[in-house]
C-alpha cells in the first residue's frame, strides 16, 4: 500500500529498483510460507483421512475372519462396522476443525482483552465541564515528552499567552515543538507538567468532545475525504474561485488523498472545511506550505 500511494514520488526519483527488488524479496517469502503451510495443510489432511480408510479396511478384514469361523452373524458386523466408520469420521471432521478452533480461541481472547479495557482511566475520558471556551488561551509552565520517547523532552517550561481574537504565529527551527503545541491544545496529549488554560478552564476538566467542537485545525498535510468538494465542505470563500473553475463545480471528485485536485487545491479545501466549522479556536499547522505566495496572501486575507 505504502509503494502503491506514493508511486509518483517513486518513479520521479527512479525508485523502481530498489522498491522492485523489496517485492521480489516479498514475494519469495511468501511462496516459501506458502509451500510450508501447503505441506503442514496436506500432512494433517492426510492424518485426518487416514484413520476413516483404516477404519474401513480393518472391520472389514476382522468381520470376514470372524464370519468364517461362525463368531459373527452378517447383520453384527455391519453393524459394527457403521459405528466404527461413523465414530472415526466425526472424529477426523473434527481434526480438519482444529486450526480454526485454536485461532477462533485465539481471536476471542482478544476480543474479551479489548472489551475489558479499563476506558475510565484514560485521558480523553477525563472532563466532563461543557464551559464557553472564551478568554485567553495560556500555557503554563507546560512540560512534555510523547509517551512513545518519555527520556526526549520536546516542550520545557513553556509559558504562552494568546489573547481572545488574537492571531499569533509560533515560528522556529525544525523540531522545536512547534508542531506540538496543536495537539495539547486539543488534548490529544497532556502535558507531562504544567497545565493548559482556556479562560479559567483548564483542558483536562473540560469534556473532551465539546473541545474538539470547538476547535479547527488545518494540518500540513490535507486530510480529505474520497468524495466530492460538496461532500467535504459545503461552503469557503478561500476555495470557491478554483471549485467554480472545475468542470462539476462542488460535485468535483478530490479523489482517494485528493490525488486528482493539486496539492494547493487540496489545502485550500482543507482551510475552507476549517473555516466554515462554526470553531472559536483555529489552529493552522504550517497549512500554506502549498501555496504559491498569491494564494498565501487570499487566504490569510480571509482568515
Amino acid at each position: 500500500m505504502q509503494t502503491i500511494s506514493n508511486i509518483r514520488g517513486i518513479r520521479c526519483m527512479a525508485f523502481e529498483g530498489v522498491f522492485r527488488s523489496q517485492f521480489d524479496a516479498g514475494t519469495d517469502k511468501a511462496l516459501i510460507t506458502g509451500v510450508m503451510g501447503a505441506f503442514v495443510e496436506g500432512c494433517t489432511y492426510g492424518l485426518a483421512s487416514g484413520p476413516i480408510y483404516l477404519a474401513e479396511a480393518l472391520p472389514f478384514y476382522v468381520g470376514a475372519t470372524l464370519i468364517s469361523r461362525g463368531t459373527y452373524t452378517y447383520l453384527q458386523m455391519v453393524e459394527v462396522l457403521n459405528l466404527v466408520v461413523f465414530s472415526v469420521t466425526i472424529g477426523s471432521q473434527l481434526m480438519a476443525f482444529t486450526e480454526k478452533i485454536a485461532k477462533s480461541v485465539e481471536e476471542t481472547n482478544d476480543l474479551n482483552n479489548l472489551i475489558q479495557l479499563d476506558i475510565s482511566s484514560t485521558d480523553e475520558s477525563r472532563g466532563v465541564l461543557r464551559p464557553e471556551l472564551a478568554g485567553a488561551i495560556t500555557f503554563n509552565n507546560v512540560q512534555f515528552s510523547y509517551p512513545e520517547r518519555p527520556e526526549a523532552t520536546i516542550l520545557k517550561n513553556v509559558n504562552l499567552t494568546i489573547e481572545d481574537g488574537e492571531c499569533v504565529a509560533v515560528v522556529g527551527s525544525s523540531g522545536s515543538g512547534k508542531s506540538t503545541i496543536a495537539p495539547l491544545l486539543q488534548r490529544l496529549y497532556e502535558p507531562s507538567s504544567g497545565s493548559v488554560v482556556i479562560g479559567l478552564n483548564d483542558l483536562r476538566d473540560v469534556e473532551i468532545k465539546h473541545l474538539w467542537d470547538n476547535v479547527s485545525v488545518v494540518s500540513q498535510h490535507p486530510n480529505l475525504f474520497d468524495t466530492t468538494i460538496a461532500e467535504n465542505i459545503r461552503y469557503g470563500n478561500p476555495a470557491r474561485l478554483f471549485i467554480m473553475s472545475l468542470p462539476h463545480g462542488y460535485d468535483t471528485l478530490v479523489g482517494e488523498n485528493a490525488s486528482l485536485i493539486s496539492g494547493g487545491q487540496a489545502q485550500r479545501l482543507q482551510i475552507a472545511r476549517a473555516l466554515a466549522r462554526p470553531s472559536r479556536i483555529l489552529i493552522l499547522d504550517d497549512c500554506i506550505s502549498a501555496l504559491d505566495p498569491e494564494n498565501q496572501g487570499a487566504v490569510l486575507d480571509a482568515i
